[in-house]
């Protein structure tokens, strides 16, 4: 399936910028409608499309149209929630531009227009976990006091026991269901505003690549409990400031599941390659936030080194001179 513009025939697209739909070949706005196709086949050129095990949207690499899979967004594949893009393409390499542009080591083609031409936008698929906790928590704090009285130091240490019980309702706790985004990654890009997140429609994917779950949420149950105890710890510990020192006895979080959302978060990605090694960049398509490390180019280094090198060379050789003359 895919969104064409009742004015030019052109692929009508989903627009960060204009927040809506948004026909790029003839500037029209909410001007598409559905046209059905049939198998993995461009509708607008014919051209095979490229189409992966989960892949639900897709560009041809021919006539660079994106399509839409619908039946892996629909049945138990439709996503409850989706977060649209807010940050558009442009803005995405503006971003990176500015964080990488003093990086003086970096390869000359890093920050190249042909290579983050090839960025792309990537809803990414999330399962959002609500629980109710119950965190229980028991150690021993520890207080010291320092005195002089004359020549003399005195020491005061006193022992606390401490416990906590607290409640906690979480909601929404986020975590990604695609096999090919490194997890690590992906939790650094946190936190989104989860408060937009809006039902899903099929016409926020037009303009970008996506994916259905690669997992299913019962397997990635077991990260959300982990972040719901992690979180709670955090929690309970910023209680206990008035200890110079906390010793933790015991500590036990009782999780209960209310309910799981299949959502489609906003990533862009960008996708380099150096000395035989692919490096990743991934941005917050909603907030902005980016994490990624480029590579160092080893010419520059070296030239740097060089030169650095020679300038200090030169300038021992000019005071040798001067000395021998005096």
């Amino acid at each position: 399936m895919i969104f064409k513009c009742v004015n030019c025939g052109g692929n009508v697209i989903y627009s960060p910028e204009k927040a809506g739909m948004y026909c790029p070949y003839c500037d029209s706005d909410e001007s598409g409608e559905k046209a059905q196709g049939a198998g993995f086949t461009c509708i607008s050129c014919g051209a095979p499309l490229e189409v992966e095990e989960f892949t639900s949207a897709c560009k041809c690499k021919y006539c660079g149209s994106y399509s839409i899979l619908e039946e892996r967004v629909e049945g138990e594949f439709t996503p409850h929630l989706v977060l649209p893009f807010k940050v558009g393409k442009k803005q995405a390499k503006e971003k990176i531009v500015e964080q990488f542009k003093k990086k003086r080591f970096i390869p000359s083609d890093f920050l190249s227009e042909a290579k983050m031409e090839k960025m792309e936008g990537n809803y990414v698929p999330f399962f959002m976990y609500d629980y109710d906790c119950k965190y229980h928590y028991e150690g021993i704090g520890k207080k010291v006091r320092v005195w002089r009285s004359g020549n003399t130091e005195y020491t005061e240490t006193s022992l606390y026991k401490v416990e906590r019980n607290m409640d906690v309702d979480f909601a929404g706790i986020p975590v990604d269901a695609s096999k090919g985004m490194k997890d690590d990654m992906m939790d650094l890009l946190e936190p989104y505003d989860y408060q937009a997140l809006e039902q899903f429609q099929d016409k926020y994917l037009s303009g970008f690549l996506s994916e259905r779950y690669n997992m299913g949420s019962e397997e990635l149950s077991i990260r959300a409990r982990e972040k719901a105890k992690k979180d709670a710890e955090s929690m309970i510990k910023s209680t206990l400031t008035a200890y110079q020192s906390v010793k933790t006895e015991s500590d036990e979080a009782n999780l209960s599941l209310k309910d799981t959302k299949y959502s489609l978060l906003p990533v862009w990605s960008y996708l380099y390659e150096y000395g035989g090694k692919k490096y990743e960049f991934h941005l917050n398509g909603q907030t902005g936030k980016l994490v990624g490390e480029p590579p160092i180019s080893t010419k520059k280094v070296v030239a740097y080194s060089t030169t650095t090198f020679l300038g200090v060379f030169a300038i021992l050789n000019f005071l040798r001179m001067i000395l021998e003359v005096i």
